[in-house]
Parts: C-alpha cells; sequence; structure tokens
C-alpha cells in the first residue's frame, strides 16, 4: 500500500458542505483514487442542497478541490489495511471522554 496526503486547496466551494472535515488527511490506500474514496467516505456527510444545485462530485473525489501527493512518512506504515490514518477521530473521542 501507499500513504496519501490529501490536501484541500479550494475550501470556499460550497461541495465542502458535504465533509465533515476540512483539513488534510493521510490515506493508506492503493491508488490516489482509492484514497479520495476512502476519505469521501470517512468525511462525507449529506447535505441541504436543493436539487438544481446538486453536488456533481464529493469534494474528496475532486482534484480541483483536493490535491493528492504519494508520500513516504516514518509515522505511517505502509503495511495494514487501507484506511484514514490522520486524522484519527476515534482517538480524539476517547481524550475527550478521559478528560471530562
Amino acid at each position: 500500500m501507499a500513504i496519501w496526503h490529501l490536501t484541500p486547496v479550494d475550501l470556499v466551494d460550497p461541495s465542502w458542505e458535504a465533509s465533515s472535515h476540512r483539513g488534510a488527511a493521510i490515506i493508506r490506500a492503493d491508488s490516489e483514487d482509492a484514497a479520495r474514496d476512502i476519505a469521501q467516505q470517512a468525511f462525507g456527510v449529506k447535505t441541504r442542497f436543493q436539487p438544481q444545485h446538486r453536488i456533481i462530485e464529493a469534494p474528496w473525489k475532486r482534484a480541483k478541490l483536493v490535491r493528492a501527493e504519494r508520500v513516504s512518512d516514518r509515522r505511517f506504515e505502509e503495511e495494514g489495511p487501507a484506511e484514514v490514518l490522520s486524522p484519527r477521530f476515534e482517538a480524539h473521542l476517547k481524550a475527550s471522554r478521559r478528560a471530562r
């Protein structure tokens, strides 16, 4: 597997209403397309767009909105399942619960 760094480049586009996350993401995946699919599955949300303003393609899948680069980063193992490596919302939620 490869490690992909996905970086939003146009946060003004209204398509971002369809995402719960608008920052960079690190994804382990076989390909750029697979990394974009994983990001969209992880961060995609339903919107209140009117039918005439439908999103043709989700933001994480659009090269115009998100730059994808294959990277080497010692913090992340290339071996393992295809998944979002960062941000890890589960880890953040566990830490927040302990802090209460």
